[in-house]
């Protein structure tokens, strides 16, 4: 059996990080696309879920260096992008 611990003040910085990724893709394709609420809160809740799940493993988000920043945010957005591919190729609308 697996046990998961979720840690909060973890969780808190990962919807920071989060946020502030999913900000700069907003500004990245403004021009494309506009401001979805939904796709940022996907983003951030995602977040969440990733620093809580890093904290819980001992990782403690408040001592991160630029390598660890970069990297809860690309396991947001590639989780958050997955989510949506397999969404999509079953047949879900997203």
């Amino acid at each position: 059996m697996v046990t998961v611990s979720l840690e909060l003040t973890s969780s808190l910085y990962g919807a920071l990080y989060a946020s502030v990724f999913a900000g700069a893709g907003y500004l990245k394709s403004r021009r494309r696309e506009g401001f979805s609420p939904t796709k940022f809160l996907e983003s951030v809740l995602l977040g969440t879920l990733i620093g809580a799940m890093a904290g819980g493993m001992g990782l403690d988000l408040r001592d991160l260096g630029i390598e660890d920043l970069l990297l809860v945010g690309g396991a947001t957005t590639l989780t958050r992008d997955l989510l949506r591919a397999a969404l999509r190729s079953s047949g879900g609308e997203r």
